[in-house]
């Protein structure tokens, strides 16, 4: 009896447990979450956008032998504006290619309306007094007496007694056939007639004028001539430059000022260089366009570099002949007239 209790009960058991095993919840499987094909091992993975190379401006210079000043300072702006850009020259108007970005002329074309009709997408740069506006026409200001006559004001602005003296081409491209007389009226309009206080009493500047390709002792000669009286201060062109009159000029403690820089080693007694800057000039006119400008008026830019002598021309002497030039550009002054704006 006891037996078949057990065995009955033991029979109850395994049954329980056969039904609770039925009824436990099976082993899920998790189906593995999707993955970015793995790239190749040599495959760089970008981490950021690619710039775009810059689109080079195509510049066209149309260069003229009517104008062999500006054409000479145009060629050698070419040689630094072209290292960033593609640039070309053009015979005529009829060579300008449909594709140009700036069509840079040496002399105004007489028909700079009809050429902005036919290139639309061109800007024109022409080296002119300012004229009619055109839309798309860029103006360089430019006269060729600018330049001597704010040498003559430079040289006379730092000679002591106004014993001043300028050494300068009478057939230079770029000093231009009034290199002379405007050179000149730039000293007077610094000290009037200009004349020294202590004999000898001679008026200056005292200007010596030779062909560009005169012998270095035909400038020597002349300048002893003109030393007799004093001279301070002296503005010497290119060509009258030689290492032999530098080291004259170094002996009479002459100051000196150029629109070149002084060979190595003989700059001691260089006060200034003083010239325009052509490159500088087209580039700006670029740099405007591409901000948005489409035409106007654009300066020769002013470059006045300070030598050893530095603390002897003062910045204050380099803002009269800013004054100066701006005055020249606006109409009120001008290089061909004796105008004594500081004497009494």
């Amino acid at each position: 009896m006891i037996r078949k209790f057990g065995a009955g009960l033991l029979c109850f058991c395994l049954s329980l447990l056969l039904i609770a095993g039925c009824n436990m919840p099976q082993k899920v499987t998790v189906p593995p979450t999707p993955t970015q094909e793995e790239l190749p091992e040599d495959t760089p993975v970008p981490t950021e956008t690619p710039t775009p190379l810059p689109v080079r401006e195509k510049l066209v210079f149309l260069l003229s032998d009517e104008v062999p000043g500006v054409t000479e300072s145009l060629s050698r702006a070419m040689e630094q504006v072209c290292a960033a850009y593609d640039c070309e020259t053009a015979a005529n108007e009829d060579a300008i290619p449909q594709d140009a970005d700036f069509a840079i002329f040496a002399k105004a074309p007489t028909a700079l309306s009809s050429l902005t009709q036919r290139f639309p997408s061109t800007r024109f740069v022409v080296v002119d007094e300012p004229t009619a506006v055109y839309d798309g026409v860029w103006t360089i200001q430019y006269d060729e007496a600018f330049l001597p006559f704010l040498a003559g004001l430079a040289t006379a602005s730092n000679a002591y007694d106004w014993r001043s003296a300028g050494l300068l081409p009478n057939d230079s491209l770029l000093w231009g056939t009034h290199a002379e007389e405007a050179f000149a009226n730039g000293a007077h309009y610094m000290c009037g007639n200009c004349r020294p206080s202590l004999s000898p009493y001679v008026e200056f500047p005292l200007v010596i004028s030779l062909p560009g390709d005169s012998s270095p002792d035909s400038w020597s000669s002349q300048f002893d001539e003109a030393q007799r009286s004093f001279i301070y201060t002296a503005f010497l062109s290119d060509e009258a430059i030689s290492e032999a009159l530098l080291q004259k000029m170094v002996t009479l403690n002459v100051q000196l000022l150029g629109v070149s820089a002084p060979p190595e080693g003989l700059e001691g007694n260089w006060l200034a260089t003083i010239n325009f800057d052509w490159a500088d000039t087209l580039q700006q006119i670029i740099s405007r366009t591409l901000s948005g400008e489409m035409q106007g008026t654009q300066p020769l830019i002013l470059s006045i570099t300070p030598g050893a002598l530095s603390e002897e021309f003062s910045e204050g002497k380099a803002n009269v002949l800013r004054r100066a030039y701006d005055l020249l550009l606006s109409g009120f002054l001008s290089p061909y007239t004796a105008t004594k704006e500081y004497t009494e």
